[in-house]
């Protein structure tokens, strides 16, 4: 039903949806009318994702990407959603996340128009009035008064800088942060410089900060201003909180916050992830209680969003080669 090259084009259209840490764990394999999607066992954080849900998310994303990408050349299917099933034996060296049944002449989403304009923003947002008419996320509780956005900013960053605290996780951080463009892998993976916007001087202090000179700066009191950016999260007119039931699937979860995101798109708005106020769990709970978020909800995710004051940064995104199994 796909021939090789729409196949790799439905693949690579797919792969720009959303991955936490920019690991992009997904891979990608046709069999007969049928596209397997299996998250990679090499790809885990164990710092950032003791779980593997974050993995779970990140492939949901990509899958219902590679749905809205398919729409693009007319085809559907039927998923069936594999994760909970936890098979290890299906796909060697993955776990698979979910399969979708070929089907012809589907209507076409043109949601699928947004996963190539969608970017992360981690700069400041402009202060122009927003225009959310449209906006349809009942799993999406808004903050847009100032002393409700100052406090998620304060917190913030008080939990990133509990979690870089740990000596594990920071030294697993900068193993995904590209902070030099000769690095093998600024292209493809990871947190690029540019995504961070950071010039060679600020990289050079992250890499120092974070590393061999964090236990002296610690020590003096500087890593709380170090770390800190609350400043910014002040300019984004928007933080949107998404919460799911707590028993769904990751992948279904990971398929909803794609949705989210190429919404806020679509109303020319650029996010990003504050994954601090999601990892802790002290944050989690108080900006639960805060916005009434009830016990059968989890929060997945708080994401600063507004209009961005400059250009989209460069995509950093796997050949390919190291997609399609």
């Amino acid at each position: 039903m796909l021939s090789k090259p729409e196949f790799e084009a439905i693949v690579a259209l797919a792969n720009l949806a959303p991955s936490i840490h920019n690991a992009q764990p997904a891979r990608w394999r046709l069999v007969g009318d049928r596209i397997e999607i299996g998250a990679d066992r090499s790809i885990i954080l164990p710092q950032a994702d003791p779980t593997g849900r974050h993995i779970g998310l990140s492939c949901g994303a990509a899958l219902e990407a590679t749905v809205l990408a398919l729409s693009k050349h007319g085809v559907g299917g039927t998923v069936t959603d594999l994760w909970d099933d936890d098979d290890w034996h299906s796909w060697s060296g993955h776990r698979m996340v979910a399969r979708i049944e070929l089907a012809k002449n589907a209507t076409t989403d043109p949601t699928f128009l947004q996963l190539d304009q969608r970017f992360t923003w981690r700069g400041a947002f402009s202060d122009e009035p927003l225009g959310l008419y449209g906006w349809s996320r009942p799993d999406t509780a808004m903050v847009m008064d100032a002393p409700m956005r100052r406090w998620v900013a304060d917190l913030n960053d008080a939990a990133s800088l509990g979690i870089l605290r740990r000596k594990a996780f920071r030294r697993e951080l900068l193993s995904w942060m590209r902070l030099t463009p000769s690095d093998a892998r600024y292209r493809y993976d990871g947190l690029s410089r540019d995504a961070l916007r950071m010039d060679s001087r600020i990289a050079r202090k992250v890499r120092l900060g974070f590393g061999v000179l964090w236990p002296l700066l610690n020590a003096l009191g500087k890593t709380s201003a170090m770390t800190a950016e609350a400043d910014l999260t002040r300019t984004a007119p928007l933080i949107a909180c998404f919460h799911r039931p707590k028993d769904e699937s990751a992948v279904q979860t990971g398929r909803a916050y794609l949705r989210l995101c190429l919404e806020a798109t679509q109303l020319g708005l650029a996010g990003w992830p504050m994954a601090a106020l999601t990892d802790d769990d002290t944050a989690r709970d108080m900006i639960s209680q805060q916005l009434a978020i009830g016990p059968e909800r989890a929060l997945i995710q708080v994401l600063r969003f507004g209009v961005p004051t400059g250009a989209a940064p460069p995509r950093a995104r796997r050949p390919l080669a190291e997609l399609i199994g």
